[in-house]
């Protein structure tokens, strides 16, 4: 902190400055005070003092709240990951900047944020509501440390209600089907390392041929894709995330891998026939389209008829290969490992769910009768 600048200006008044804090780009928050004795410099520097000890001293501003999102989301959410960082922007943007932007920051009210919520709830927005009360609250908060705003109105803001949607693995009949689909080599590959390896969608999109040991039977799994705006983004896993695994590569798997190794002329197991490097977005959605086509077709369907779930992701092969492993009898520390979760409570969710479909109560009351 810099030591007091009290002097006397060449008006005659007397000046000095009361360190506030730190401003978002790391520099001091000062407020300078003016007055025509320094006694009465003395009282308003200690009134201003009073008045931040009690938490009701305000920056003067008239600062609107599309003004401080913008400065917040620079300052505060540069440095987080793309899909993050499109979040807060998104959230901003089409959400309370749209409704609120207008509105002086100091005169935002919590019926304001309430009505707000209100609106996207009608709109049946649910996810859009858990993210604009996070938003909401992260950015006011920060306006309330930057002293410009006394209390933050979107603490009392109450998160809702959401019903997760079951993320359920395939069916046996449609496992059935992954197996009769007359896939090419490349989509059998991608298919069968999501369905028995269990790895996500762009962990399966970054393997290199360097990482399948087909000697120790092992798919090294330390890199995976995201995408920004199309273009793909190749993100190395460290050794301290859970992502960072060996899966071992089963019996079913292997003659795939084997034939489609053979096949791979390219560093990457699923690069473009006609491109170098990793796919994009949109080629991405058409190589997955096209194994759904597939799929569908071996299920009697057609562009008309749906027989094969278009619902259905990459996430729910990989849940296919969490239940594999719940009734193979891996216990939940190694299928965590296996799944690459961060936490437990993750793989014994799935755990417990396959618990109460495994032994109802019913069934677990009729046997012990049947026995005593």
């Amino acid at each position: 902190m810099a030591k007091s600048k009290r002097k006397r200006r060449a008006d005659g008044r007397y000046q000095d400055y009361v360190f506030l804090g730190y401003n978002p780009d790391g520099t001091e928050n000062r407020k300078w005070v003016y007055a025509r004795s320094e006694k009465e410099l003395d009282q308003k520097i200690l009134n201003l003092k009073l008045a931040m000890a009690k938490n009701e001293y305000l920056e003067e501003t008239n600062m609107t709240v599309k003004q401080w999102a913008e400065l917040w989301l620079e300052n505060y959410k540069a440095g987080k990951e793309y899909k993050t960082y499109k979040m807060y922007e998104t959230t901003l943007k089409n959400h309370i900047v749209k409704e609120l932007g207008h509105m002086k920051l100091t005169d935002v009210k919590p019926f304001h944020l309430e009505g707000l919520l209100t609106k996207r709830k009608k709109e049946g927005l649910t996810k859009t509501l858990i993210n604009i009360r996070m938003v909401a609250k992260q950015m006011f908060e920060d306006a309330v440390e930057n002293n410009y705003l006394i209390k933050n109105p979107a603490n009392k803001l109450e998160f809702p209600t959401v019903h997760k949607p079951e993320r359920r693995p395939l069916t046996d009949k449609e496992i059935q089907i992954v197996k009769n689909a007359k896939f090419t080599l490349k989509q059998k590959a991608f298919v069968f390392i999501l369905l028995y390896a269990g790895l996500r969608r762009g962990e399966a999109l970054a393997l290199t041929k360097n990482d399948i040991d087909l000697e120790k039977d092992i798919i090294n799994v330390n890199k995976t894709v995201v995408f920004q705006n199309n273009r793909p983004i190749l993100k190395e896993i460290t050794k301290t995330e859970a992502g960072m695994r060996q899966v071992p590569i089963i019996q079913i798997l292997k003659p795939v891998l084997e034939e489609y190794l053979k096949k791979v002329k390219y560093m990457y197991l699923f690069q473009p026939e006609k491109s170098r490097g990793l796919m994009t977005e949109s080629a991405y959605r058409s190589f997955w389209n096209t194994i759904w086509r597939c799929l569908n077709k071996t299920a009697g369907g057609n562009h008309k008829v749906i027989a094969f779930d278009k619902e259905i992701t990459p996430h729910n092969f990989r849940h296919s290969y969490a239940t594999m492993l719940y009734y193979a009898g891996v216990d939940v520390k190694q299928a965590q490992y296996l799944l690459g979760h961060a936490s437990a409570e993750v793989t014994l969710e799935i755990y417990t769910h396959l618990d109460k479909q495994k032994s109802a109560p019913t069934d677990k009351l009729n046997s012990y009768v049947a026995s005593t």
